[in-house]
């Protein structure tokens, strides 16, 4: 993949992310969580990051990227940042994304909180049973449908320092599957990913200049067993969660 591979791939672990933003915020982490990913401070730090919009997708990871081709993510990426992680499904994301590890709020520390207290602003736009549990008490709006977050979206990514969107459809096709006992959840994933990679697409056209997207996978809330054989089977099984970094001059 001739795109992919002009671009940086960078490698870091999940629990730096907290400490990443803030550095990219020009806020100063604190010493008790795990220090930022610094190849990805280097890459933007220095060109002014006025805002940044994290998408989060279920169930997208390297072998994604690599076998659906998501043609405006391929594009635009400037840097593309393998996670490592002991826990790569969603919650087990969140809670690292939030807290910087696996503890709840530990010393204190919730992501969210910490940008609002040096006055910076943040939303976390997702499912009401997750705001629920990890908020911290900020701003923040539930929504239970994508088309819903991507109408969101338009009216936050930019009047926020930080702007959290949890695309839910892709955890949904688990629902689906036990639900329906559809027989292809591949097809459904591709139509998912192409349709997102266009949603995102308008999302950067509105943003502003000096504004830094994030597009970050992990394996899902569940696991869904796929029908892949082969090396393609074997492919998807290593895959890791990542972030796509896009930068809008």
């Amino acid at each position: 993949m001739t795109e992919q591979e002009a671009m940086p791939t960078l490698e870091g672990s999940l629990v730096s992310v907290p400490a990443t933003i803030l550095k990219l915020l020009n806020i100063e982490p604190p010493t008790n969580i795990p220090q930022p990913i610094q190849s990805v401070v280097d890459l933007f730090a220095s060109r002014g990051v006025d805002r940044i919009i994290i998408n989060v997708l279920d169930s997208f990871g390297l072998f994604e990227i690599t076998y659906y081709k998501p043609q405006f993510l391929i594009l635009k990426a400037e840097a593309l940042v393998l996670l490592s992680t002991k826990n790569p499904y969603t919650l087990g994301m969140f809670h690292q994304m939030f807290f910087g590890g696996f503890d709840y709020e530990p010393n204190g520390f919730h992501l969210l909180r910490y940008i609002q207290e040096h006055e910076k602003s943040s939303v976390f736009v997702g499912r009401q049973k997750d705001i629920k549990r990890y908020d911290g008490g900020t701003p923040s709006i539930a929504k239970s449908t994508d088309m819903a977050t991507w109408i969101e979206a338009a009216k936050v990514i930019n009047r926020h320092h930080l702007s959290l969107l949890h695309w839910l459809d892709f955890e949904e096709l688990y629902t689906k599957k036990r639900r329906t006992g559809i027989h292809s959840p591949e097809e459904l994933i591709q139509k998912l990913i192409k349709r997102t990679d266009k949603w995102i697409l308008s999302q950067f056209k509105q943003l502003r200049s000096k504004s830094l997207m994030l597009v970050i996978g992990n394996h899902g809330r569940n696991k869904i067993d796929l029908e892949y054989h082969g090396k393609i089977a074997e492919l998807r099984a290593a895959s890791v969660p990542l972030a796509i970094c896009l930068y809008k001059k």
